[in-house]
């Protein structure tokens, strides 16, 4: 370049941040937002709707705009060492900002840990979600590139929008590549494993991951970036699907080994069990109640795995369950197999008649009866699986509502030929039937619950979480460096401290920890130096 190296590297290092802070504005044109400052990342949107979209849109924007600052090394400063530490800091910079609202969660490179965990969540329950999410944001991203880049050399933005998509095992390299490299700018890596390793266990459970390997893949290239304690739990998880199919296939063959009046004291009903680790994966809390089909199962085979693994306890954890359930409908010959989660089928179960059992049609079951039968104490998720059932896609509404504004006694003012729309909300009064209508040319139907969506609060706990973590964390850092020094003056502890702690800490949440260490009688001040601390055996 004929400008001289200061100078041009000045101008480099604010056109680097004009382009890195414009990256957050690269989102879908029908979604008007505010150009980003470093701390505001997607702009102000117009709706909580489009407010969701623009964070989805986030990581991969900043993807793509990265990948067009390395770009912009290569060709116009030819890999200059002193440019690539100005793209680095401004990376930092950005990544790691506080936001201007004074939102804790968008402290310290929180907010990017977060939505870079969901990101890689998406991208690997869908092979096609990382081109598939936000395709007006990658096409609104390769042509800032590409008008960029032919200011400098003419040259296109494909590798920059190789980052953002793929299906093959080579682009798939290429974006785990690309996460971990913004990966490795975040300073809250905490935040990023607790959401991480949250929705790696759904996808492990649910069997929603596109490839395993690719999954271990990333782990792996985590633990060598963070060491083994880092990704400790993950590999876990791995470990607990694997040894958990071969713990059910020797169940299966005790099963098969039984006499003829043993197996028939478990019934015809077929149940698969996953056994996982205390401690490696997140405590889903359900209360239901199973029927008598599945209880038997799984008393034989609580029976079974207390006498091959004698001291080990059993816990049942029934939110992430699945059902093939058979159903009989009046107007199709042949039975179907519906594919549910097991809240589901305890609802489907519900609405189970005998045969020489009359209905009526003032029968029904409101959404009070459905939870104290199936033994659903959250009323949301009551809600959701009978919205599931009944307001689903067509060929899936297996179950009818009715919508009721008052008390029974009162008609019902939703009816299939009335031009007024069932509403979607459910109501105390709102009555639910079985469909005797119910037609499918489908043997197998698959029955999707209405996902809930993570709210703010289930966020925050996460959040929460991670904070009471890092504080036990300082709490071991502290006593450690105590144990070792036996005395030590309070600047030389916060400095050692904050030096081999992993994640942000300010000097104020420091000082607090060494304070409650003080009142545990971990260590004590000094007589006659109140800034020294000695270490208490």
């Amino acid at each position: 370049m004929a400008a001289s190296p200061p100078s041009a590297l000045r101008s480099a290092s604010t056109a680097a941040r004009e382009v890195w802070r414009s990256s957050g504005a690269m989102v879908a044109p029908e979604v008007p937002v505010a150009v980003a400052e470093p701390g505001v990342l997607g702009g102000a949107a117009t709706s909580k709707a489009e407010s969701r979209d623009a964070r989805l849109k986030i990581v991969p924007n900043l993807l793509s705009c990265k990948s067009h600052l390395e770009q912009l090394q290569i060709r116009a400063f030819g890999n200059d060492e002193t440019f690539d530490r100005v793209v680095r800091n401004v990376l930092e910079e950005v990544c790691n900002a506080g936001s201007e609202s004074g939102d804790d969660e968008g402290d310290d490179g929180r907010k990017i840990a977060e939505l870079l965990a969901k990101y890689a969540d998406l991208r690997f329950k869908n092979a096609k979600a990382g081109g598939s999410m936000a395709p007006s944001t990658a096409a609104s991203a390769a042509a800032v590139m590409a008008r960029a880049d032919s200011a400098i050399s003419g040259a296109s933005a494909t590798a920059a929008a190789a980052v953002v998509g793929g299906t093959t095992e080579s682009e798939m390299e290429i974006f785990q590549t690309a996460v971990l490299s913004l990966f490795r700018h975040i300073h809250s890596k905490d935040v990023f494993e607790a959401f991480y390793k949250r929705d790696l266990a759904k996808r492990l459970l649910l069997n929603k991951s596109v490839s395993l390997d690719a999954e271990r893949a990333l782990v792996s290239k985590l633990k060598a970036e963070c060491g083994g304690g880092y990704t400790a739990k993950m590999e876990g998880m791995f470990k607990d699907v694997e040894l958990s199919r071969d713990a059910f296939t020797n169940y299966a063959a005790h099963l098969h080994g039984l006499s003829d009046v043993e197996r028939a004291k478990v019934g015809s009903v077929e149940m698969d069990v996953q056994v996982l680790t205390t401690g490696y994966w997140p405590v889903y809390l359900s209360t239901l109640t199973l029927p008598p089909a599945l209880v038997a199962h799984k008393q034989r085979f609580e029976t079974y795995y207390a006498a091959k693994y004698q001291g080990r306890r059993v816990s049942w954890q029934h939110a992430l369950g699945n059902c093939i359930v058979r159903a009989k409908f009046p107007k199709i010959s042949a039975p179907r197999d519906l594919v549910v989660s097991l809240c589901q089928a305890l609802v489907l179960l519900c609405f189970n008649l005998d045969e020489d059992e009359p209905e009526s049609d003032s029968q029904g079951l409101t959404i009070l009866d459905v939870m104290t039968k199936s033994g659903l104490d959250d009323r949301g998720e009551a809600e959701r699986v009978l919205q599931s059932l009944s307001l689903g896609s067509d060929g899936t509404r297996v179950l009818l509502k009715l919508d009721r504004d008052g008390p029974p006694g009162e008609a019902a003012v939703a009816s299939p030929k009335k031009p007024r729309k069932t509403r979607r909300s459910v109501s105390n009064h709102d009555i639910f039937k079985f469909n005797k209508s119910f037609t499918s040319n489908q043997r197998r139907i698959r029955i999707t619950n209405v996902q809930m969506k993570e709210t703010s609060e289930e966020r925050s706990k996460t959040h929460e979480a991670v904070s009471r973590d890092r504080l036990y964390l300082i709490d071991a850092t502290v006593v450690r460096i105590m144990k070792a020094r036996k005395t030590l003056d309070h600047r030389a502890l916060m400095g050692e401290t904050m030096a081999q702690l992993k994640f942000p800490a300010s000097s104020a949440d420091i000082k607090k920890r060494i304070e409650s260490l003080i009142e545990r009688e971990y260590m004590e001040r000094a007589e006659g130096d109140r800034s020294r601390y000695n270490y208490l055996a």
